[in-house]
């Protein structure tokens, strides 16, 4: 696979619509409104300086999001338009869509959005049932897998063969949270503790609650991503790498170790003309704890079966030796939909421009930013740093 180095593109402008947990979201055209509103005025820029509209896909919204009819809600006059679908993708690849309609002469400022009000629009049974269709219809649905099913799997078959414990997919959900606490806009209150975490329900055998995602109600999240660097402020996107290995969890050649993981994250890394050892910190997606201790060792931070024993002792903790999700993460910040891989982009901008406040990491000159799809079939990673 080819990681031939392009000229980088730049997040200019990098925003965030609230909801807070357990308030209905506003409708999905007004939050994708007040994020556009967001990260072109911290841009610095003003909506007739967009060129490019790119938008990702909404799950309860299959109509409304149409790029075309979004942009002219938005007002945005004659631009480019693209849709990233939804469905066994990484929501990062919106970056990936958005450089390289900068590089094809398409556009020059592209606006990125994503917004989702899954809980809001199906409720939480709706959302469950709708989920399980994400099975494949003939080898798995038929035995009524859950989502926490999936991961559930990886996370037995992880201490199966590696002798991970418990208490160590614990201590991922226990830094994370520690986080989270220093996020404002946290859904979660409390620290946790690792017996706690091990003594919380059990969702899916060995999975407990505190393991687990949350639940949001809706968010959204905007982005203007430029090819010139619009001030001291803008982040640059300097690789992107994503690989597909399979769909549905029965066919996974594996269920702990993913080379297209690594494949994916050595291109970005390869692109950005960096490695591993020059990251600063690591925005993961994390629906289930064992999820981090998966991508930290098929990305190569660790062998194979020691992730559990790399993330001791507050290893992922900021001032740690890899301070991840920095923000909460889906574990303890929140989890509104398809674009929940798109808050840690936020997050990493945020890190990069030294703008995080109580959970800012030291010198934070370069991240990793990671998004999956289904059950880490797709992976996609993107490098930033600062400009």
């Amino acid at each position: 696979m080819s990681a031939a180095r392009s000229a980088p593109v730049h997040i200019a402008g990098a925003a965030q619509e609230i909801v807070g947990r357990g308030r209905p979201a506003p409708a999905y055209r007004n939050l994708l409104a007040a994020a556009a509103t967001g990260a072109v005025a911290d841009a610095g820029l003003d909506r007739s300086d967009v060129d490019g509209l790119v938008l990702s896909s909404s799950i309860p919204q299959p109509f409304e999001c149409n790029p075309a009819e979004v942009a002219e809600y938005l007002g945005l006059g004659t631009v480019y338009t693209a849709m990233a679908p939804y469905g066994g993708r990484p929501a990062t690849d919106v970056l990936h869509i958005a450089r390289s309609a900068i590089h094809a002469g398409l556009a020059s400022t592209v606006l990125v959005l994503s917004a989702d009000t899954f809980a809001t629009t199906l409720g939480l049974e709706g959302a469950i049932e709708l989920y399980m269709k994400s099975f494949d219809a003939v080898y798995e649905r038929p035995f009524g897998p859950l989502i926490p099913t999936a991961f559930a799997l990886m996370t037995a078959r992880h201490i199966h063969d590696h002798g991970t414990t418990l208490e160590q997919l614990a201590q991922v959900a226990v830094s994370i949270r520690r986080h989270g606490l220093l996020n404002p806009h946290a859904e979660v209150t409390g620290e946790l503790t690792v017996a706690g975490v091990v003594a919380d329900t059990v969702v899916s055998t060995p999975l407990t609650r505190s393991m687990l995602a949350l639940i949001s109600t809706g968010g959204a999240q905007g982005f203007v991503v430029s090819r010139e660097r619009v001030d001291a402020r803008s982040v640059t996107l300097l690789g992107y790498g994503e690989a597909s290995a399979f769909m549905s969890l029965s066919q996974a050649p594996s269920l702990t170790h993913f080379p297209h993981i690594r494949q994916a994250g050595d291109l970005a890394l390869r692109q950005a003309g960096v490695t591993l050892a020059d990251l600063d910190f690591a925005q993961f997606y994390d629906p289930a704890t064992i999820v981090p201790l998966i991508l930290l060792e098929s990305l190569g931070f660790c062998g194979p079966g020691e992730g559990g024993a790399f993330v001791e002792d507050g290893a992922l903790e900021i001032g740690g030796r890899l301070p991840v999700n920095t923000h909460g993460g889906t574990l303890a910040f929140r989890h509104p939909g398809m674009g929940a891989a798109l808050d840690s982009v936020v997050e990493a901008v945020t890190q990069l421009r030294g703008e995080a406040g109580a959970r800012q990491g030291p010198d934070a000159r370069l991240g990793l930013v990671h998004g999956q799809g289904s059950w880490l079939a797709t992976n996609g990673f993107a490098v930033l740093g600062r400009s």
